[in-house]
């Protein structure tokens, strides 16, 4: 009699782990390449995903330009502001932290993004209801982060395929906050994993998709989580974690309360709870996919990557089986 796999194996060239790194993991040169760090030396175990957002400030940046775009009659303008403050944010840290090759081919992937973005405020305005332009407008941060770091990593010698999550993530039309279509977007990352190279490290952007029409959508605030847990679930990934810029999970916020304490571990059914109160920070859906296929996700610090974090365990292990202590 055949035993079932397990959650945590596959055919898909697993095991695999998938790193999500916010916006303040990749907002800054230094943070940045400890990202890259970070990734070069997990693809030396085993195999990643890494699942990543727009750099800190962008996607903010991006919705004070819908707003004023949106009241206003000169969107040309807005739009020509913004192009030219992402493109100097954009090449300055390309500057530092690529290699002249791989400056000058970011900077031709920066222009031609950019020139979209220009284009797509064409669509927004105060006469114009115009949902699908917006979603289009609050991906570019993504998209502009995404190509930064596959270069990155080519620098540093690993093969990092170019990934377009619009092609890899199937969603309905409710735009800014649209829901996974699942059976597609399972079929579409299987058979693109498939494809890639065993050595391959791929970097997709979290919180963008696209309706079967090929008109991009985003997940909503936080959706970078949501993403990284969906890409966990479908590839019966063997963990997933989320760096950000605080070693784990408190108790309390540790930036306005001295007393807070770092919880060593929770269990997915804490977790769930405190996720639906809004006390993790994260999207609402991020845990229901590990939950249901037993995947275990770790919180660290993208500070100081060798501290222990949080892990949060499902019912079937244990922190320290999981994760043992650095």
């Amino acid at each position: 009699m055949s035993v079932p796999s397990s959650p945590r194996s596959s055919s898909l060239k697993s095991p695999l782990v998938v790193f999500k790194f916010g916006g303040t993991s990749v907002g800054t040169p230094d943070r940045f390449r400890t990202v890259v760090r970070l990734i070069r030396e997990a693809a030396a175990e085993g195999r990643v995903v890494a699942i990543v957002s727009a750099l800190s400030g962008v996607s903010r940046q991006l919705a004070s330009a819908l707003e004023a775009a949106s009241s206003r009659t000169d969107g040309p303008t807005v739009a020509e502001d913004l192009a030219d403050t992402l493109r100097v944010r954009h090449a300055e840290q390309a500057r530092a932290v690529l290699s002249t090759d791989c400056q000058s081919a970011y900077e031709a992937i920066l222009d031609e993004r950019l020139a979209a973005l220009r284009r797509t405020f064409g669509r927004i305005g105060p006469e114009k209801e115009a949902p699908a332009a917006r979603d289009a407008v609050l991906a570019v941060g993504e998209q502009l982060s995404v190509p930064l770091v596959t270069l990155a990593l080519r620098d540093a010698g690993l093969c990092a395929p170019r990934c377009d999550a619009t092609e890899l993530v199937v969603t309905d039309d409710t735009f800014g906050a649209a829901h996974v279509q699942r059976t597609p977007t399972t079929e579409r990352v299987r058979s693109w994993y498939r494809a890639l190279a065993p050595t391959a490290v791929p970097v997709v952007a979290g919180f963008i998709g696209a309706t079967e029409a090929g008109a991009t959508t985003t997940l909503g605030f936080e959706g970078s989580d949501y993403s990284a847990a969906l890409f966990a679930q479908i590839l019966r990934a063997q963990g997933l974690t989320r760096f950000t810029d605080v070693d784990g999970i408190y108790t309390e916020d540790p930036d306005t309360h001295e007393d807070a304490e770092r919880i060593d571990h929770l269990s997915m059914e804490e977790a769930v709870d405190r996720s639906a109160s809004g006390g993790l920070g994260m999207h609402p859906k991020t845990l229901r996919p590990l939950a249901d296929a037993g995947i275990p996700m770790q919180v660290r610090s993208i500070v100081a990557p060798d501290r222990p974090g949080t892990p949060i365990v499902p019912a079937d292990g244990t922190a320290d089986a999981l994760w043992p202590a650095p």
